[in-house]
């Protein structure tokens, strides 16, 4: 079982943040930074093998998701500066941070902003810049579709995707994960549907979209745009993990990223998908990060 629940942590402008905790109590911090969609409660996911590996994983929420009050796309390092907080508050003064799919990029934006403190970066499945245009280009179709519909006509998003989809998270999260499975290879299929998965993924598709699609929309308006660090001052180590059987980002997201991160390893992993890959090497993945 995760951590005893905490209260949102409100912030100097006065917004909260919301998180939780999950794993060993007195292990190594690492925070946890989530996906699209995704909330405090992914790490559910994780729990059991955080546990083991001796490692305490902080989950903190986007602005937009869960209990986190909602914020206008305005740099990745802005999103740091929340993490910073969190650190702060929490009296963490050096730690590692995982970022998961979208959560790469604010992984990222931690490193550079805190070069003291974030001893060491993993991402999984990690999305690249999608200001670049061989990376949206190496999107399926749909999702190239949705990235620009988000950046250019974000009410017409909303209106045709983002509020359906949220009211589906909201209320039938089961039938939400059916489909993401759906649309995915074999081995996100295997995994998410196994019980196990859908048990531990439903809470965290209800967080997510407890505010309907305002995190997802600001996410994808903030993907596009480009972003306000460089990677080759990434000094810290970075592992990068990509599943080939990726049909979300694409394994070319993890090259680019390794091309440019001067401290970087890739972990290419043959019979993962975007899902199975955080989920099926979770005591992998936490293993080699402590």
């Amino acid at each position: 079982m995760p951590l005893p629940a905490v209260q949102p942590l409100i912030l100097a402008d006065g917004r909260r943040l919301g998180y939780a905790r999950y794993g060993a109590a007195d292990g190594r911090p690492v925070f946890y930074l989530h996906g699209l969609p995704g909330s405090r409660f992914e790490c559910r996911l994780i729990d059991r093998a955080a546990q083991t590996a001796g490692v305490c994983v902080i989950a903190p929420e986007r602005p937009g998701y869960g209990q986190s009050s909602p914020r206008p796309a305005d740099g990745l390092l802005n999103d740091a500066r929340d993490i910073r907080a969190l650190a702060d508050a929490l009296h963490i003064d050096c730690f590692a941070v995982i970022g998961v799919s979208g959560g790469a990029p604010s992984a990222l934006a931690c490193a550079h902003a805190m070069p003291d403190r974030v001893l060491k970066i993993s991402l999984v499945a990690g999305l690249g810049p999608l200001y670049v245009a061989e990376l949206r280009a190496d999107l399926r179709r749909t999702l190239r579709l949705l990235v620009r519909l988000a950046s250019a006509r974000p009410r017409l998003f909303s209106l045709a995707f983002g509020r359906p989809v949220a009211m589906l998270g909201r209320h039938w999260p089961g039938l939400l994960i059916r489909l993401m499975a759906m649309l995915n290879g074999a081995p996100d299929r295997r995994t998410l549907l196994q019980p196990s998965t859908v048990r531990h993924f439903a809470p965290s598709l209800r967080a997510c979209f407890a505010q309907g699609d305002r995190g997802g929309l600001r996410d994808l308006r903030q993907y596009r745009r480009r972003w306000d660090f460089e990677l080759g001052a990434i000094a810290q180590p970075v592992q990068l993990w990509h599943g080939l059987r990726d049909r979300v980002v694409p394994p070319s997201h993890s090259r680019y990223l390794h091309a440019r991160l001067p401290a970087s390893t890739l972990e290419l992993v043959a019979d993962a998908g975007h899902f199975s890959l955080p989920i099926e090497h979770q005591q992998e993945i936490l293993t080699a990060l402590r």
